[in-house]
């Protein structure tokens, strides 16, 4: 069954506690990258994806849509092509910024499929077009920081 189907089959508070639960996994995944992280920098950046996701499970839960007005980012692709490592207790860095990388880009994805699901709710529709991009700033930034610490400048 596809993402789209589910939705289809789910009521609002089953979407947005299906919403919570992605974000709660990203708060969990990036909490994991924080004690394993080797610097006080990387520390630091998952910190703060922390704190993001703690934010969206917030305004999911009261839908505050002002949080989201910016456009998102360009899409860098630098992780599209990269395997996804199998998570372990000995991930390293660049490891880390993959799966994170893709995490980003696959709840994107899931939050654009419900924003294409409430296409006929105006406020629904925003909201979750809105959690989109936010997903694709955290993927943008990700990947920025891949890019700077992991590929050798051409």
């Amino acid at each position: 069954m596809s993402l789209k189907d589910k939705i289809s089959s789910m009521n609002m508070s089953e979407i947005v506690e299906m919403c919570i639960d992605q974000e709660q996994q990203a708060i969990d995944l990036y909490t994991m990258a924080m004690d394993q992280a080797k610097d006080d920098a990387a520390r630091q950046k998952f910190q703060e994806l922390v704190d993001m996701e703690t934010v969206h499970k917030v305004s999911l839960k009261s839908f505050e849509i002002e949080r989201y007005i910016d456009l998102p980012p360009a899409d860098l692709k630098v992780t599209d092509y990269l395997m996804e490592p199998t998570m372990n207790d000995n991930l390293t860095t660049q490891e880390i910024l993959i799966v994170a990388a893709k995490r980003e880009d696959k709840t994107a994805k899931m939050y654009q499929d419900l924003a294409d699901h409430f296409s006929a709710d105006k406020k629904l529709n925003t909201f979750f077009q809105m959690m989109a991009d936010e997903e694709l700033r955290h993927k943008h930034d990700l990947e920025s920081e891949y890019e700077q610490e992991f590929l050798p400048e051409g």
